[in-house]
């Protein structure tokens, strides 16, 4: 059985009736899905129109996304086009806490360099040195403690 539906799949795949990637019908959630994918031209487009600091759904920027995936080009992209390293998603997290979560050291240090505050607090309590130090990304906390995170 299962490598009938191996094979079922495969042939989809090859006739393009499905896809092993998502496929994004909503302009916005396009935007988003680039962002985390690291799709420099979709992001040029958003830009060009001014959408830069648009919210997902979920509450999420562009910036948000990309800093969280740690797609780095993306994150000088939109910093360039002055996208809002301050803003929150639903939980309160900012894209320095994202970042620093998941232990992309370059994104950190282009956000810290773009003006994020390093030592915001989250309303449940977090800091993106507390969430650093929890994943055991020791470079992501030393940066932070250079930049006067405490």
């Amino acid at each position: 059985m299962r490598a009938a539906c191996s094979i079922i799949l495969l042939l989809l795949l090859a006739l393009g009736c499905a896809s092993r990637k998502p496929r994004v019908t909503d302009p916005q959630e396009e935007f988003f899905q680039a962002a985390a994918e690291g799709d420099l031209a979709t992001i040029e487009k958003e830009i060009q129109t001014g959408g830069v600091n648009r919210k997902s759904r979920h509450g999420y920027t562009a910036l948000m996304v990309a800093s969280e995936r740690g797609q780095k080009l993306v994150v000088e992209r939109l910093l360039k086009a002055n996208a809002d390293v301050h803003a929150l998603n639903q939980f309160g997290w900012d894209a320095l806490m994202l970042a620093a979560v998941n232990g992309h050291q370059d994104v950190v240090r282009l956000l810290i360099a773009a003006g994020a505050n390093v030592r915001y607090r989250s309303p449940s309590g977090e800091t993106a040195l507390l969430l650093a130090e929890r994943g055991n990304h020791s470079e992501v906390v030393r940066i932070l403690r250079e930049a006067g995170a405490r």
